[in-house]
């Protein structure tokens, strides 16, 4: 698997951002799941392309795991997206990147808006 992800991302990394390929945001967020070590209760999924931005959502059990609430989700995006020579490219190469925050807390579910992330 991590071959497959490694060659899409650098075919990805060589094609220009006004290119018609399509972002590899699901097969970033896969990666994201199954190789780096991410908070209890969190899972991270691709949301599509708004405005130009490309859009993740963190979705966090703050009731599950109420400890990790004073971790941020743009610190796991930019450990993701800037941790790796093929993504810092994208970032850098003008792709630009929100997470935003879906917290499960008292029962309750909110969507915070996160920021940008722009350059790594």
């Amino acid at each position: 698997m991590k071959k497959i992800v490694a060659v899409l991302m650098m075919a990805c990394a060589a094609v220009p951002v006004a290119a018609a390929e399509p972002f590899p945001g699901a097969l970033i967020a896969e990666y994201y799941m199954s190789e780096f070590s991410i908070p209890k209760g969190w899972s991270l999924s691709y949301k599509g392309n708004e405005q130009g931005t490309e859009v993740f959502i963190m979705d966090r059990d703050l009731d599950a795991h109420p400890q990790t609430s004073f971790l941020q989700p743009i610190e796991q995006m930019r450990r993701l997206m800037c941790g790796d020579d093929d993504l810092s490219a994208m970032v850098n190469g003008g792709v630009a990147v929100r997470v935003d925050a879906r917290d499960k807390r008292d029962g309750k579910t909110t969507v915070v808006k996160g920021p940008t992330l722009t350059r790594c």
